[in-house]
């Protein structure tokens, strides 16, 4: 595999239903194409997506996840940094 064979592999997080509904609510500039990937499985919701658009996602998720933290929206919170955590693994499985 080449490194640009490797770069249109998309990668995938798992997630739950609320977790999909919260990002689908705040609607990030960057998630129109990994929310769209949605999919159904086993193991929760997958979303697909490219090395750029989870490093853009778990930007805009982390400042709202510190921002829900200081407003005491706890669970809010939560969920975001769950979804952060989720796109960190993926990203440092990638590189």
């Amino acid at each position: 595999m080449t490194p640009s064979d490797a770069e249109d592999d998309p990668l995938a997080i798992y997630i739950s239903g609320a977790e999909l509904a919260l990002l689908k609510k705040l609607d990030f500039p960057c998630s129109e194409r990994v929310l769209g990937s949605a999919k159904k499985t086993d193991e929760g919701i997958e979303l697909k997506g490219s090395k750029d658009e989870f490093e853009s996602l778990v930007g805009w998720a982390a400042g709202e996840a510190n921002d829900a933290d200081r407003r005491r929206a706890r669970r809010r919170a939560e969920m975001l940094s769950h979804i952060c955590e989720e796109l960190e693994s993926a990203l440092t499985t990638y590189r």
